[in-house]
């Protein structure tokens, strides 16, 4: 049997880092993952949020909006790049190129297919009901063909079914703790008593 055999999919699962995780840009992450093959692996960090705004890196976005956006970090590859996750649009359908990653979930990797939502005159026409939850992403987290395997088999990652209420948690540096919290059992404790694990 040849490991396509044994190959599980990850997408639509979070990598939550171990407390012991060394990789600074992973430390107490929440990583959505977007794709997971045989070829490797594509993710998103959910809970990492920059000092950028959009205006910060769009000039044409110097507007109430833009100003009021805040980027996320999605990882430390290609931060040139824009992505985008958002919450269903209910004044239109998705674009072509997005992606429902989990159920009300989706992956946008066009920006440009979301720019009216970021246009003080359109944003503020919407019902707020209708106001789709969007975050913003440089760059994104990748691994090679093999590469998150092994990284999980060396205990790097706790695997655990993504959720809306992470993804798009209000307040982003507490979505490690409580992305522990929904693992559940011993990982509840640890998150609710700040203990490493690893000290015991």
């Amino acid at each position: 049997m040849d490991r396509k055999d044994n190959f599980q999919s990850l997408k639509g699962y979070f990598l939550i880092s171990e407390a012991t995780m060394l990789d600074p840009n992973f430390k107490h992450t929440v990583v959505l993952m977007i794709e997971h093959n045989e070829d490797g692996a594509f993710g998103l960090i959910v809970n990492k949020k920059s000092q950028l705004t959009l205006s910060d890196l769009l000039p044409e976005f110097q507007n109430e909006r833009g100003k009021s956006t805040p980027i996320y970090i999605g990882g430390p590859v290609q931060q040139e790049f824009l992505f985008a996750v958002h919450s269903p649009l209910l004044d239109r359908k998705p674009s072509s190129t997005s992606m429902e990653v989990i159920s009300n979930v989706y992956f946008e990797p066009g920006f440009r297919n979301l720019e009216d939502y970021f246009k003080d005159d359109y944003w503020n026409s919407l019902p707020l009901d209708d106001r789709p939850k969007i975050h913003l992403f440089i760059g994104y987290s990748g691994w090679g063909p093999g590469q998150l395997e092994r990284e999980i088999r060396e205990g790097s990652w706790i695997i655990h079914p993504a959720s809306y209420k992470i993804v798009f948690h209000p307040n982003p540096e507490e979505g490690w703790k409580d992305a522990l919290r929904q693992k559940g059992g011993i990982y509840k404790i640890f998150a609710d008593t700040n203990q490493d694990p690893f000290l015991n």
